[in-house]
């Protein structure tokens, strides 16, 4: 129906969460003449009705398109890309916090939330507890370390796994955390949610905007960062880029701490709340698709 619309998607290959993006967006916009340009390879290009940027600017391919949209995770925006946001049509957003930082900065400015994959596949209660290290210091490891005994960490640099791998580890745990410093959107939150599992998480800004507080068991915040000599995600001095919007969400540690003492209550609200909390997922992802998809229609 809509393959006479040409749309060009631009991203690099960073192995982690932004493949993921590319993945959902080429199903979700399979009915128009899509092609996905991996930036981190060599490419022929060609002209689109609409180019749709991930995460990065690359300016010498805003001239291609009639409409460009930028698809912002402000925390991995830099300070000379922030230059570049008046070329661009439309930034789209996936939280109210974002769309607030980044206002000053643009005149039209789309909040669509986003979805994620939908990893279900028959899963079991193990009584288990995981957490995802990930390539990214945000993740807040060091939280969960005291907790060896109790939590499974997987340490995605060092134990690669594969996509049957990552799913069978999302189905077979019952307890996620992700305490995360901070997340534009939050992938492993909402895949370990379709499997029907609790999270614990803390209360960052786009948590606790998309998250029903009644499934999910939230870690007050203790102290916001925007600089901390020494610590990789939010040290600007030693830094070979600036990210102008970067900040860390520390959570209470001891309020975390109380929280996991409490395994067996834990994992009896998991059991008593899995199929509400994989519903909450589908409609969430459901509706976030759909507004994402409107908004393409709006803006060709």
């Amino acid at each position: 129906m809509y393959l006479k619309h040409k749309i060009n998607l631009y991203y690099w290959n960073n192995g982690v969460g932004i493949a993921n993006d590319v993945i959902l967006l080429k199903v979700l916009l399979k009915e128009y003449d899509f092609k996905i340009y991996d930036m981190s390879k060599n490419n022929e290009f060609r002209k689109g009705d609409i180019g749709i940027f991930i995460q990065n600017v690359f300016e010498n391919q805003l001239e291609d398109n009639k409409k460009n949209l930028f698809i912002i995770n402000e925390e991995w925006l830099s300070k000379d890309e922030k230059l570049f946001l008046k070329q661009f049509d439309y930034l789209i957003v996936k939280s109210t916090h974002a769309k607030k930082l980044l206002s000053p900065y643009h005149s039209t400015i789309i909040q669509t939330g986003f979805f994620s994959l939908d990893r279900y596949f028959f899963p079991k209660n193990t009584g288990k507890i995981l957490h995802f290290k990930g390539k990214s210091v945000q993740k807040n490891t060091e939280l969960v370390l005291n907790y060896k005994d109790k939590i499974n960490i997987i340490d995605s640099e060092v134990n690669y796994l594969s996509e049957i791998q990552v799913n069978q580890e999302l189905n077979n745990h019952d307890i996620h955390i992700c305490c995360s410093l901070y997340e534009g959107w939050g992938h492993y939150l909402w895949e370990a949610m379709s499997c029907g599992k609790l999270v614990i998480c803390s209360e960052i800004p786009v948590f606790k905007e998309y998250l029903d507080s009644s499934l999910v068991k939230f870690v007050p915040i203790k102290n916001i960062y925007k600089n901390v000599l020494g610590y990789k995600f939010l040290d600007k001095n030693n830094s070979k880029i600036i990210y102008s919007f970067r900040e860390g969400y520390f959570v209470d540690k001891h309020k975390f701490d109380e929280l996991i003492q409490n395994t067996n209550e834990l994992l009896e609200f998991q059991k008593n709340n899995s199929v509400n909390i994989r519903n909450y997922f589908l409609e969430t992802n459901d509706k976030n698709k759909n507004k994402f998809l409107n908004t393409i229609k709006f803006i060709l």
